[in-house]
């Protein structure tokens, strides 16, 4: 055990960085990969925390996802360890050792790449180590950017050397930039890892590197001074587009590579596209039908099946009575339906693709990774503004703002941008669009805290900024969602809090009984704080009788279970005591006001 928190069950690997284990994190209960080095200067223990503190506030489909790190003792040694998601596949430098991969999957792969270093980017972090072997295809087709131990952030303090004056990183990928240090008023940004990317994809197309020296000074020599050869000379049959691509990539000088990460992933995207569809056909191309978003690109199956084809209807119509019955064993019926579709149609066929989807929807609560699996190729297949694509980012960049690990606020952009999304193409009342805001909500107001315990705010500022924040979007959430919706009593349980909280007992009191209709059963077998918090709102709001009567059986639970000492018995007391003196002056006063009127007459 590391921390009384991580089980190591199995050594996965062992190399000059240390140790990675399969482990067990039994505070949650998932399974997670421990890294674990063992380093023998500063500068190596620097790398480890560099990884955590750059990699860990990321997060992306296809960047690892960092949980955890520290310090430790491990087999009688000081270690440093760090804890991310456990990934079950190949790397892209194992992929190269069976020879080159199909071109759809060369460009899908560094598509992806491309897609997790704008992540990176945008974040101000700079990778330095793009390599095949810091790539992993898992066993779901997800590829994932590893190893951020070498990265740095963007303009902040960082060398390309060691302090024993080594070059830091690997030598066939690294940028003219990197081996002279930025001399020379060059800079080393974010162009060297595209500059990465150009000698990955040359690999992935051609099974070669586009510099093929091995000794440390003729790589020098070859990235500064060697014009690289196009990767059509090399691999016949490639798309005449990829040429130009990659030697924009290649570029010595970095102001002639591409401006961004964003930009290489779009080229890269055209050009699968393309690859795809094959040549145009000749003359005129018939208009395209008006569609609700943007048809999604074009991929071939495994086997050809048309759109009017048997089989693809018979596979429609079990997937459409699967979630309409919604069976008991509906996740398990979905694994054996995505099997034949994959078979029949294709792991990129549209139907294949949704559901993969409605899947990964059905166990969210048991494997957070599903959804996140999928969504990549969601977005490739279905299209970004595809209603399903939609729901999902909704879901997974919502889940990620709740629970994920880091600033909440960091996925502010992202559900910004899927609720704009989702108003357009599913409109502003649907439920994907409210929850995508509820997300935001709940986004902005965890911050970089831990989420709040059972109550959300705990001061009146914290309930006047959920107030602010929630209190617009429970009328639409009441009219759109179902009434045991998780969304909506979260809600209406935080804002009636937040009410209790600044005094506003009538909309506490209003928004505790829709929660807790029977508030008899409440005092009797509920939670004891939450009863007395209805009963107080109740009170307070104008009927101390009635929360009198609520406050009398409770007072003999709390004397049974927590004592009379106990702060909860000597509040509910106190409170019961103004209730019934309010009452008390109340029939008393209604008593004089009678007797007047009698002897007045």
């Amino acid at each position: 055990m590391i921390e009384d928190r991580y089980e190591l069950e199995e050594l996965l690997g062992r190399g000059g960085f240390g140790e990675v284990w399969r482990a067990r994190d039994a505070r949650v209960g998932r399974r997670v990969a421990v890294k674990i080095g063992y380093p023998e200067t500063v500068e190596a223990a620097r790398r480890f925390e560099r990884e955590a503190s750059l990699a860990g506030n990321l997060a992306h489909p296809n960047i690892a996802t960092i949980h955890d790190f520290g310090r430790t003792e491990h087999g009688g040694r000081d270690a440093v360890f760090l804890v991310m998601e456990l990934l079950r596949g190949r790397s892209l430098a194992e992929v190269l050792d069976s020879g080159v991969p199909p071109l759809a999957d060369a460009l899908d792969w560094a598509t992806r790449i491309a897609d997790a270093l704008g992540a990176a980017h945008d974040a101000g972090i700079v990778h330095r180590d793009i390599k095949p072997a810091n790539v992993m295809v898992t066993e779901s087709g997800v590829t994932k950017v590893l190893d951020f131990g070498i990265a740095k952030a963007q303009g902040g303090p960082g060398t390309e050397l060691t302090a024993t004056g080594m070059i830091i990183g690997s030598f066939p990928y690294m940028a003219p930039e990197r081996w002279t240090g930025g001399a020379n008023g060059v800079p080393v940004d974010g162009r060297c890892d595209l500059y990465a990317l150009g000698c990955v994809l040359m690999e992935l197309l051609t099974g070669s590197r586009p510099f093929p020296a091995r000794e440390m000074h003729e790589l020098l020599a070859q990235h500064l001074t060697t014009e690289p050869p196009a990767p059509g000379s090399l691999h016949e049959g490639l798309p005449a587009a990829l040429d130009p691509l990659v030697l924009d990539l290649l570029a010595k000088d970095p102001r002639q590579r591409p401006a961004t990460a964003r930009e290489v992933s779009l080229r890269l995207a055209e050009i699968a596209r393309g690859a795809v569809a094959g040549p145009a056909p000749a003359g005129p191309v018939p208009a395209a039908p008006t569609v609700a978003w943007p048809p999604p690109p074009a991929y071939s199956p495994t086997v050809h099946t048309a759109a009017g084809d048997p089989v693809r209807a018979m596979l429609g119509r079990r997937l459409s009575r699967l979630m309409e019955d919604a069976p008991p064993d509906l996740p398990e019926r979905l694994v054996l339906l995505v099997a034949d579709l994959t078979e029949e149609l294709g792991a990129h066929d549209p139907l294949t693709v949704r559901a993969g989807y409605h899947r990964a929807m059905a166990v969210r609560g048991q494997s957070a990774t599903e959804l996140e699996r999928i969504l990549p190729r969601m977005m490739r297949v279905l299209g970004l503004e595809h209603p399903d694509t939609i729901a999902a980012r909704a879901a997974y960049v919502g889940e990620a703002a709740a629970h994920g690990p880091g600033d909440g606020r960091r996925h502010e952009d992202e559900l910004h941008e899927i609720i704009e999304q989702a108003t357009r193409v599913l409109g502003a009342d649907d439920p994907v669009t409210l929850t995508a805001r509820y997300h935001l909500a709940g986004a902005r107001r965890r911050g970089d805290t831990d989420l709040d315990g059972e109550w959300g705010s705990r001061t009146p500022e914290q309930a006047r900024g959920e107030r602010e924040w929630l209190g617009p979007l429970l009328p639409d959430l009441e009219q759109r969602l179902p009434a045991d919706s998780p969304v909506l009593l979260d809600v209406r349980r935080r804002l009636a809090h937040a009410a209790w909280l600044v005094g506003d007992y009538p909309t506490a009191a209003r928004l505790y009984l829709r929660l807790y209709p029977d508030p008899e059963a409440l005092v009797e077998r509920g939670h004891a704080e939450v009863a007395y918090r209805v009963a107080r709102s109740i009170g307070e709001a104008g009927d101390p009788a009635r929360a009198s009567t609520l406050l009398k059986p409770l007072l003999h639970r709390l004397h049974l279970t927590a004592g009379n000492t106990h702060w909860l018995t000597r509040e509910v007391t106190d409170v019961r005591a103004d209730f019934r003196r309010m009452l008390w002056e109340d029939r008393r006063s209604d008593l004089g006001g009678g007797l007047s009127r009698l002897f007045g007459r």
